[in-house]
This record gives structure tokens, sequence and C-alpha cells, in this order.
């Protein structure tokens, strides 16, 4: 049952690996990997992490590595480094971001400080918190170390009023602020000082200004997007790159999940959306891009099991454009919800 994943690159000929999580409860979950070479052709799988429970989501270090989030009572954010050189690989250890334990979700990073970058991590709970977790600053870059080692700072986003938040050390103040203004949060992207994150239960998008301390919210139901059949739980929030002008989100539920984008105007797309019996009520996962941005991958969570009865469940599919460029290109040619057609 695929989940959460990301794209990570691996040395310098241009190969990389599919990083997922598998959200099997009771032990049996994990984070496995797809390895790709420069030319997008897979040539090697393997697991990367076993034994562990309902692994959600996560997100990606500076690094290279990836942190995988249970979500359970007691769950903890794993890191794992798919890289089979690396002296770390096949070592997975937990960090100290999920603290005594929770529901975690997904993860974001601020790199702006190469020796400290902070860490967000949401819970998908109605009284969770989303916690910032600042490590020791290292002495040159941070590494594998930052996420294992004491002396890190947790805070947890309060929201003060309709415009202002602050963090706080009161974690009961955090999940009281959660329960009250966005209950059950999923994905979470950072971007040149803002913090993007969605909460499934109020079908809201969030933008934190971390340097002015302020924030603004939006629904993700707006009756535009209804053109387009969203109006189901949001889910990943991803963006193609760092640098990626679109913001991607996936769709938990629905007669047509899909994926879909928001631009920096507020505008709303549509990227993929599946029709047909195998898909309704399905959910769509796993969104990441190939380093080069012209291969997005997608999974389906059920993809028909729940119909054929298969055990097995999950399928993941990769998109590419017929003219080659990346996703974030010139003239990608998209359905633009005001029932008009937009190219960017």
């Amino acid at each position: 049952m695929p989940d959460g994943a990301a794209v990570i690159p691996l040395g310098d000929d241009g190969g990389y690996v599919y990083v997922s999580n598998s959200e099997v409860p009771g032990g049996k979950g994990g984070v496995y990997g797809i390895y790709f070479d420069a030319e997008h052709d897979v040539i090697d799988y393997k697991a990367l992490l076993e034994k562990t429970t309902r692994n959600c989501s996560g997100g990606t270090t500076p690094w290279g590595t990836f942190v995988s989030c249970e979500e359970y009572g007691s769950g903890q954010c794993w890191q794992v480094d798919p890289d089979p050189k690396s002296e770390h690989h096949s070592k997975p250890e937990v960090t100290k971001l999920g603290g005594e334990g929770g529901k975690y979700e997904s993860v974001a990073c601020d790199d702006t400080n190469p020796s400290q970058p902070i860490f967000f991590v949401t819970e998908d709970h109605v009284s969770g918190a989303l916690r910032r977790y600042t490590p020791p600053e290292a002495k040159d870059d941070a590494g594998w170390d930052s996420l294992h080692m004491d002396g890190g700072v947790t805070r947890y986003l309060v929201f003060l009023d309709e415009t202002n938040f602050v963090w706080s050390c009161d974690e009961a103040l955090g999940r009281w602020s959660q329960e009250r203004h966005y209950p059950n949060l999923e994905g979470i992207n950072y971007q040149d000082g803002k913090l993007y994150f969605v909460s499934k239960k109020l079908f809201q998008i969030y933008v934190l200004d971390l340097d002015a301390m302020t924030y603004e919210a939006s629904s993700t139901r707006d009756p535009d997007l209804y053109l387009g059949e969203f109006g189901h739980q949001p889910d990943q929030v991803v963006r193609n790159g760092e640098e990626g002008e679109l913001l991607y989100f996936t769709e938990d539920g629905g007669d047509t999940p899909g994926v879909y984008a928001i631009d920096a105007e507020g505008n709303y797309y549509a990227i993929v959306e599946a029709y047909g019996k195998k898909y309704r009520g399905d959910e769509t996962t796993g969104l990441a891009f190939s380093p080069d941005g012209t291969r997005m991958f997608v999974a389906f969570q059920d993809c028909g099991c729940e119909e054929s009865g298969e055990i097995d469940c999950g399928c993941l599919y990769s998109f590419r454009r017929a003219d080659g460029r990346s996703f974030d290109g010139s003239t990608l040619g998209l359905k633009y919800h005001s029932g008009e057609e937009r190219r960017l």
C-alpha cells in the first residue's frame, strides 16, 4: 500500500531513486526504493526500512536522505539513506523529530542556514501539533547526525488570531491551536521563507510567512475547482524541484482522484484526473518528480484492490510531457478551473 514518496539524485551520472513509504499497519510497513539510471530506466528495487507501522509520508533532507513518518499513536520519524555507497545505507535510525511519538505525516525543511537547517513536521490528528525542530548547529554543513544528536529545540505552531502566529514551547497550547484552527494536517512544503501545509478536515491550505510571522488561509474547495472534479481531501504538497513555480497536491477520495496544482496568483489547475470505477474513492499519493523535472510519479493507493479482492494493493504511474520538457517548463498546457484553457 504505497503512500508518500520522494525522488533523490544519486551520484553525478544522472541516476536517482524513487523512495516510497508503505502504509501497512502492525509492523508490516516500511520504505522501498526503485532505482533509475539517467535514461529513466529501472535498474534496481529494494527494501530500505522494514518492520515499521503505517509509514505515511515524510520528506527529504538537504544531505540527500529521506525521513519516513509513522502515522499511529506512538509513531516516529525515521531517517533512511537510499544511497548504496553511503555508510548509513541499510542502517535507518529514529530521529529526534518525533519526540515521544505521534501520528506523524509529512516533513519540510528550511535549509537557509546549511549548518543548522530547520525541520517542520505535521501530525494527522485532530489535536496534533505542527512542530518546528531546530537541531544543534554543526561545525560545517549539517548531515546525518544532525537529526540524532541531543540538544535540539522543538517549538509548536500557535495561531494568535486570523493573521498572526507564534512558535511556542508549550506542546499543549500547540495541540489546542491545531484542534481549533487546522486539524488533521497532511502535506507540508517550504520555499523562500514561506511554509505551505493543508488540513484535510477543513479542506484548507495555509501559507505562513516565517519572517513576518503572519499567515493566510484559503479553501481547496473553491467553487471554481468543481469544474475539475476536485472537492475532496487535500493530501500531499509537493514542488517540482526547489524552485518549482507550481505547488502540486494530491487528493484523497472522490469519483476522480487526481493531482492538482496552484500557482503564485492562486489559480488552480488539474494535472491528472483518474476516471473509472477502478479509481473511485481512491487516494492519489507518492507524488514526486525526477531530478530533471521531466517525469512525474503518482501512485494510487488502492488501484482496484477493494473491488478485485487482491492483497497486493497499489499502483505507480510515470507521466511525461510529449514535448519532453519539465513539468514546470514553458508552454505547459493545463486545465484551468474557471472553465477556460490556460497555458503557462
